[in-house]
């Protein structure tokens, strides 16, 4: 996947080198997984704690179809599955899926958006990561 652009807020520090490398091959990962194509532009910005936005850890935008997420103070692993969440909203939006008023909290497409989040997740871990990766991360040896 080559059409990804990754901003950040002006308050966010720059995450470490090795942190970011990684957060760029799940995203690649993800998006592979939901079969988002090169032509399919990803457009995320990672956010600081308490942003001054309307979101909770993070948002899907369809007017412009970018993604906002918090990863200040979370775990990377918490918040790669918000970016699959989100993720997985883009794929909706793009397969025609996001008409009409979405629910947030239950409901096809957001319930659709928790599996499918948890299960590239999950997969990304047991398939992707190194033994070394899952170590730094402070995940256990599965």
């Amino acid at each position: 996947m080559g059409n990804i652009r990754l901003k950040k807020s002006k308050k966010l520090p720059l995450p470490d080198e090795r942190t970011l490398k990684m957060l760029v091959e799940f995203i690649n990962f993800a998006a592979k997984k939901l079969e988002l194509g090169d032509e399919q532009p990803i457009v995320i910005t990672l956010l600081h704690a308490n942003p001054n936005q309307p979101i909770t850890t993070g948002a899907f935008d369809p007017s412009d179809k970018s993604i906002r997420c918090i990863i200040q103070n979370r775990n990377f692993i918490d918040y790669i599955r918000t970016i699959a969440h989100e993720l997985t909203h883009l794929q909706q939006a793009v397969t025609g899926q996001l008409n009409g008023e979405i629910r947030e909290i239950g409901g096809d497409i957001e319930d659709n958006a928790n599996a499918s989040s948890g299960r590239i997740v999950k997969s990304y871990i047991k398939n992707v990561l190194t033994k070394e990766q899952k170590s730094f991360l402070g995940l256990g040896s599965f």
